[in-house]
């Protein structure tokens, strides 16, 4: 390991837009590990990373569907634990207290709103279908980034790119069979979350350098958190439990150790080995939403839906290496 003092800037690229973290924009120099091109590290921990956030879609699936807590109660166990975490978290990194004063409020607030947007659609959709069939869904999400990058932030994206887009929402309606008995509507509520998720990529993307890292992190969740503290007074004139030991445990694991633990491995991944480098491996999270699938919820996996998340993985993957690609060759100019 090489003690490097490094600049940790807005990246540029869509991989990089993709796994653009709170940590990531810092505009300040910090003096951090950065070992010389250590994949292979890199690549253990953004595999960790697709673990723990698998976990965080099965705990969720659990509670809601098994157990039969209100989808909105689940995401605000998850919002408000995250919110207390990422307050301390980014104050860590900021050393001081008041990260909360930002310059653009209402383009946090809109941040805030699109990870609210995604974790409600994504919760909601788990209560009724395989996580097999979400997490395939929201592999939309960096092909929507990507077709929304050259209108919303100007960047250029090649027809061999657009290509690779519309051949990946091919794949999408091969899971979601539109046309056949296997449509579920909840099936939108994936493609929202999907949606939202790249509006809050793109949205960090445009606030980088405009306010602190510990802001980023502290607003990621703070409006809904916020939002949901009244109206889960209002699901059935109660808080519902889980019930039982097993799902109380997963309640704490959702609320505070799944999304911000995948968010710390994340960050690691991306500066052991860079996010161009990491970027593929988010694919692997359908490994572990398959065995997920199998030992816990009964199996149920569709064949289309593999066949369906089959093209998109590779419409992305193709994407990520054409981003690589162009980031390579701008170098070298």
């Amino acid at each position: 390991m090489v003690l490097n003092t490094a600049h940790v800037s807005s990246p540029r690229g869509f991989a990089s837009l993709f796994f653009l973290t709170a940590p990531s924009v810092l505009t300040r120099k910090i003096t951090m590990a950065v070992p010389s091109q250590n994949f292979m590290i890199g690549m253990g921990f953004m595999i960790t990373a697709t673990a723990f956030w698998s976990g965080l879609d099965a705990s969720a699936k659990y509670l809601v569907d098994l157990r039969g807590m209100p989808p909105l109660l689940v995401v605000w166990v998850r919002l408000s634990a995250g919110l207390v975490t990422s307050y301390f978290f980014g104050a860590l990194i900021e050393r001081r207290w008041d990260i909360w004063r930002v310059s653009r409020p209402l383009g946090q607030f809109w941040r805030s709103f699109c990870m609210a947007g995604t974790t409600v659609c994504n919760f909601t959709a788990l209560g009724h279908l395989p996580v097999t069939t979400t997490i395939s869904i929201f592999f939309a999400a960096p092909l929507i980034i990507a077709a929304l990058s050259q209108f919303v932030l100007g960047e250029r994206v090649g027809r061999m790119r657009w290509t690779a887009i519309l051949v990946g929402f091919g794949g999408i309606g091969i899971i979601m069979q539109p046309w056949g008995d296997g449509f579920s509507p909840w099936m939108l509520c994936s493609l929202g979350a999907a949606t939202f998720f790249a509006l809050m990529q793109i949205s960090t993307r445009q606030l980088a350098g405009q306010d602190s890292a510990g802001s980023a992190i502290f607003y990621t969740t703070a409006v809904g958190a916020v939002a949901l503290t009244p109206v889960i007074l209002l699901v059935d004139g109660q808080l519902v439990g889980p019930g039982n030991e097993f799902g109380w445990g997963l309640l704490i694991l959702v609320g505070g150790i799944f999304g911000t633990g995948g968010h710390i491995f994340n960050v690691l991944a991306m500066h052991y080995a860079g996010p161009v480098r990491v970027a593929p491996f988010f694919f692997f999270s359908i490994i572990w939403m398959i065995v997920f699938q199998s030992l816990f919820f009964g199996g149920n996996i569709a064949l289309m839906t593999l066949i369906g998340a089959g093209v998109v993985i590779a419409s992305g993957l193709f994407v990520f290496w054409r981003e690589a690609r162009a980031s390579q060759l701008l170098g070298r100019g």
